[in-house]
């Protein structure tokens, strides 16, 4: 196991609560040194996320090399292939942040392989460099991560809830399955309810992201099923097909999909350690509340993107601190 990097460690605490997340408030629920992971799969995860969304510049420091350029022009091929188009983005702009998510790739296969993170490298890949040395966190799902981030890069055509299962298991199920390896768990069971938690709370996000993925022309709701209500992606584009009857129908049976993942999400709470399951619990408690106030509007998510209401935030941050005042509890007793 390496060494604590604790700079690293701190940077990525530092990037998580930038990023103001109910998440990142429930992290405090967790014992310092899982917390500390969970912060350093956070911050990899934001990282990756805005530099494909180009919200990030921080992959110019990361090393381009010729290994990374040749793996980077292969995936773009195979990858180009694999979607039938080009990428969204000009291709030069498209490469660029595709280098730096094969940067990532490689790394990460370094570090499974035995390798220690270099002198100079990025303090986020320092600290997944502890992470993969500390807990058993699988490489194939910190690679199912970044295929999801690669997906990004390319037009969006997801047409059947399989489709729409498929992206939320790469973008969210996987994230899923690396955080439960931090958490702890002795039942195999646990790794197939994460799968189903990572798909109900990214189905949540993207009803609440639907406008501000619009605008960045990507729609990851299932076409069929829209289109079997009567809509196109089109009509999604005016803010008044939120009162459509067409539109609510879609939100009827979207969350219907959602409650059917909710079922088996819940049952992976009791197999994580106890001193771990408060965490995503909080989290879970969060997305519900933020699905709820979807179907409250009947899908009103065009005028205004859905958030959690303020008594939500409230009681998380109260358990939250009662968590971390029974944490102070046992270490006065023992």
């Amino acid at each position: 196991m390496l060494d604590v990097p604790t700079a690293a460690l701190e940077e990525c605490e530092a990037r998580a609560r930038a990023a103001s997340s109910t998440f990142v408030a429930s992290f405090a629920a967790l014992p310092p040194l899982k917390r500390a992971g969970v912060n350093a799969v956070y911050a990899f995860c934001r990282w990756v996320d805005d530099i494909v969304d180009g919200d990030n510049d921080d992959e110019e420091h990361l090393p381009i090399t010729a290994e990374v350029h040749t793996y980077a022009v292969g995936r773009l091929a195979f990858l180009s292939e694999l979607h039938g188009s080009p990428p969204c983005d000009p291709q030069d702009l498209a490469f660029t942040r595709l280098l730096a998510l094969s940067a990532m790739r490689l790394r990460l296969k370094a570090f499974a392989a035995g390798d220690s993170p270099a002198v100079d490298e990025h303090p986020v890949m320092r600290a997944m460099a502890w992470v993969m040395s500390t807990w058993s966190v699988r490489l194939q799902d910190l690679e199912t991560i970044l295929d999801g981030m690669e997906d990004d890069l390319f037009p969006t055509q997801l047409r059947s809830w399989d489709d729409v299962r498929s992206y939320c298991f790469k973008v969210a199920s996987a994230v899923g399955l690396v955080l439960i390896e931090i958490y702890g768990y002795e039942d195999a069971r646990a790794r197939l309810h994460a799968i189903d938690m990572g798909i109900q709370l990214q189905l949540i996000n993207i009803l609440r992201d639907v406008e501000e993925d619009l605008q960045r022309g990507r729609v990851y709701l299932p076409l069929d099923v829209l289109e079997g209500h009567g809509l196109h992606r089109e009509d999604l584009n005016a803010k008044s097909v939120e009162h459509d009857h067409r539109w609510k129908a879609f939100i009827s049976e979207y969350c219907t999909e959602v409650e059917r993942h909710q079922r088996s999400a819940r049952e992976l709470l009791p197999l994580l350690d106890k001193r771990s399951r408060s965490q995503p619990g909080m989290m879970v408690e969060a997305y519900e509340a933020l699905l709820l106030s979807i179907l409250r509007s009947r899908g009103a998510v065009f005028s205004q993107r859905p958030s959690i209401g303020r008594w939500t935030k409230a009681r998380i941050a109260a358990k939250v601190m009662w968590s971390n005042l029974r944490k102070q509890g046992d270490l006065t007793v023992a």
